[in-house]
């Protein structure tokens, strides 16, 4: 009997410094990146699409500036930049191979698309795949670069260009909060404090303080993200400048711009950009105020919905799916559940973020990658987050009126304000017996014959 081996796919050769590599032939990636590949195999978890976009952003920019500038042959113009526009577009995101835990600074993730940019060139120059004949991952794609300027780079656009969609959907949470408490102004309920009955409030000082604290976040976020405008692209190695031309840096930071419709600014110390990403972390910062802002509305909710019939049930969350799988009938509120754990997850990342930025040595943090997988996933999951909570559960919560005004009459939260009459002994005192009695304290002060 013959036993049915598979077969194993043909491997190009390629040589790099440390010697020889074998490489899928039909790999666009190249021996920097199968080095990587091989030893960093710990997550399986590769970086987010919006890193790929960005990155061959930068790429192109830099294949455009370096050609203006005569530093590239013209007559390979046309390859190269549609090499980089395909990568940007994502065209080869199955070729982005590394794990997102590697070594340090990003290096991996430069030479990764470095090398698929310079063999998708060269192929469309009729040259294969491997043989670098016209076009060559570091001498040409990689031309006034370095991993130290071209990856935080990347990070800040690519976390410019993933925060419109964030904005949006905080608005339309904030904007359907808003709207809820408008047609609730006139709603009295009871306020507490420690979780225990306090002083009368509106539904609309209720959820107009939700708003405010969203309202907070955003501008924090807003304000924050304007640090991430500075650019220290053509700094290259340790913010010194070597390799790249004098002109290099004006001309990326106007192809950036002009390519975003962001007004990128200069880093004033290149070495700075390379070795400080507090930029980052005070970014983190103000997701961090989103995320708990979050935890606290959905927590809220959650108790105010609590019940139907033994808890407050002050609100009706949409019932989006059953709550059990072995009693009929119970539904969760769901939606507020998803939101909270991504709020923790983001806290989680946030956490990180701080640790991966005060590991700033001498003249580069080699923490980016672990700073863009954690800022960019809190990014994305916060976007998700917010469309879920606003469309499948704020647009359809419920105020049950006739619920808050039984609680507010049968409490004891109108005492403080007849402690302007009687003060605040006696009143403390009426409290007290209503309680003992089991008695609303209209009934308590009828008792009395105390009018109010």
């Amino acid at each position: 009997m013959y036993s049915l081996m598979p077969m194993k796919p043909p491997n190009r050769l390629e040589k790099d410094a440390l010697g020889k590599v074998k490489v899928p032939l039909d790999a666009y990636f190249g021996a920097f990146t199968c080095r990587a590949k091989e030893n960093f195999q710990i997550s399986g978890d590769k970086a987010p699409k919006m890193l790929n976009h960005a990155l061959g952003l930068v790429k192109l920019c830099a294949a455009e500036t370096n050609l203006e500038l005569g530093l590239i042959d013209k007559k390979y113009k046309n390859a190269l930049l549609q090499a980089c526009a395909e990568f940007m577009e994502g065209k080869f995101l199955s070729q982005f191979v590394i794990d997102i835990f590697q070594a340090g600074a990003g290096t991996s993730y430069n030479m990764n698309a470095n090398e698929i940019i310079a063999n998708r060139a060269n192929e469309l120059l009729k040259a294969p795949k491997g043989s670098y004949k016209y076009l060559h991952p570091n001498n040409h794609v990689n031309l006034g670069q370095s991993t130290n300027d071209v990856i935080p780079t990347t990070l800040r656009i690519a976390a410019l260009l993933s925060l419109p969609e964030l904005t949006a959907q905080l608005k339309g949470l904030i904007k359907s909060i808003e709207e809820l408490a408008k047609k609730h102004a006139q709603t009295l309920k009871v306020g507490r404090t420690h979780l225990q009955d306090a002083v009368p409030i509106s539904v609309k000082q209720e959820f107009d303080s939700y708003k405010e604290a969203l309202q907070n976040s955003q501008k924090q976020i807003e304000l924050s993200a304007e640090d991430l405008k500075t650019l220290g692209i053509g700094g290259t190695a340790v913010g010194t400048g070597q390799n790249a031309h004098k002109d290099y840096h004006k001309l990326m930071l106007e192809k950036l711009s002009a390519k975003t419709k962001i007004h990128f600014k200069s880093a004033k110390n290149f070495t700075e950009t390379a070795n400080n990403m507090n930029v980052f972390m005070n970014f983190s910062g103000g997701l961090r105020s989103l995320a708990t802002n979050l935890l606290n509305f959905c927590s809220d909710l959650s108790l105010l919905n609590m019940g139907p019939k033994a808890g407050l049930s002050e609100i009706s969350l949409p019932e989006m799916q059953a709550g059990s799988s072995i009693m009929p009938g119970k539904v969760n509120p769901s939606i507020p559940e998803a939101v909270q754990m991504v709020a923790m997850q983001v806290l989680g990342n946030d956490q990180i973020i701080s640790l991966a930025c005060q590991r700033s040595n001498l003249e580069l943090n080699v923490f980016c990658p672990l700073i863009m997988n954690n800022l960019l996933q809190s990014m994305k999951i916060l976007t998700n987050g917010l469309k879920t909570l606003t469309q499948k559960c704020v647009k359809g919560l419920k105020i049950n009126k006739e619920r808050i005004t039984e609680l507010l009459e049968n409490s004891l939260a109108t005492a403080t304000k007849l402690a302007e009459e009687l003060g605040y002994d006696l009143t403390a005192e009426i409290v007290h017996s209503a309680l003992k009695n089991n008695r609303t304290l209209k009934e308590e002060l009828k008792r009395r014959k105390i009018k109010y």
